[in-house]
């Protein structure tokens, strides 16, 4: 076919080949020129006619459905989507072939597939912000956590992998306030309470830190503790308390944050309350010390309970009682 038209095209006349489209001459009209112009168009690009353009392949349409493919399986196999839903899920993701390196990784973590279905289908942007790597440190520092047990189950009581989300944003927090995210992993890790507060409170807390009390940031990896107390029943009724005193000149040596986190509420009371009366309202009240009274075994009026059942005796009764004593005898 290709052929044919070569020598078609060779037949024509010379005039056709060099035919100017704006010339104004009489010999040819207008609608003559573009008839003359389109069948040359057509003789001098044969593949036009002979292979339409919607037949031609597209090699990386044919790479993207099949990524696109793999990514539905690999969707049903780590966290037991059906195509309906991975689909569904892939509309609203961005950057798939990320979501497709982090599903591998969490396949290798043998998370439970009802685990990472519930955490794609509620916070797909949890589990997208993190690198590829960061899954595995993050579920390794939660399973060698070192605290109280209720403080774990709570932690861990939606999954391992809304708890390892819940770290890194965290992490991330902290290192947009100056540390470094190995440092602010640390502080995570010696006092996890911080990671059941919530964002904004842990915003909070840090912000008091760096703007009332006057610490740096980097203070948060020797005192770590100070993100896992009460910010308003704790670290503010003192910081008061130290405020007043410096404006009267009550403190001679300088306040240290071991003042704020690791001294006891009886301690701070004995230390820097007690000896200035007018502090005790700044402070919050008076604080009492224990008395060591020997408290009783069971509350007052609890014999009652132990107290047995007491029976009225019938004539018949008596009679049985008289007789067994007699043949005691």
């Amino acid at each position: 076919m290709a052929f044919a038209l070569r020598a078609t095209q060779r037949r024509l006349p010379r005039s056709l080949h060099y035919i100017n489209p704006f010339s104004t001459s009489a010999s040819a009209s207008s609608h003559d020129l573009r008839e003359l112009l389109r069948i040359q168009r057509i003789l001098s690009d044969p593949a036009t006619t002979t292979q339409p353009p919607q037949t031609q392949e597209h090699p990386r349409g044919a790479a993207a459905a099949a990524a696109a493919t793999d990514l539905h399986h690999l969707l049903h196999r780590t966290a037991g989507l059906t195509t309906a839903e991975a689909t569904s899920l892939l509309r609203r993701i961005p950057n798939t072939h990320r979501l497709g390196r982090l599903l591998q990784e969490l396949r290798g973590l043998r998370l439970p597939a009802d685990e990472i279905k519930n955490v794609l289908k509620s916070d797909p942007d949890g589990v997208l912000s993190m690198e590829p790597g960061e899954p595995s440190r993050l579920v390794e520092v939660l399973d060698e956590l070192r605290c109280r047990e209720p403080v774990k189950d709570r932690l861990l009581s939606d999954g391992v992998l809304r708890a390892a989300i819940a770290t890194r944003r965290r992490v991330e927090l902290l290192h947009e306030r100056g540390l470094s995210r190995r440092d602010a992993l640390r502080v995570l890790s010696v006092e996890p309470r911080a990671i059941l507060y919530s964002l904004e409170d842990v915003e909070r807390k840090v912000e008091f830190l760096v703007s009332r009390m006057r610490f740096q940031i980097g203070w948060l990896v020797e005192y770590p503790e100070f993100l896992g107390v009460n910010l308003d029943r704790w670290i503010i009724p003192r910081h008061n308390v130290v405020e007043y005193l410096q404006s009267v000149g009550g403190l001679g040596d300088p306040i240290e944050m071991t003042h704020y986190v690791r001294l006891s509420r009886l301690r701070f009371y004995n230390m820097f309350v007690k000896p200035y009366p007018e502090c005790e309202r700044i402070f919050g009240g008076l604080v009492r010390e224990r008395k060591n009274e020997v408290r009783p075994r069971h509350p007052v009026g609890l014999w009652k309970l132990f107290k047995p059942t007491k029976y009225e005796s019938t004539e018949e009764d008596v009679k049985h009682m008289k007789l067994a004593v007699e043949s005691l005898h």
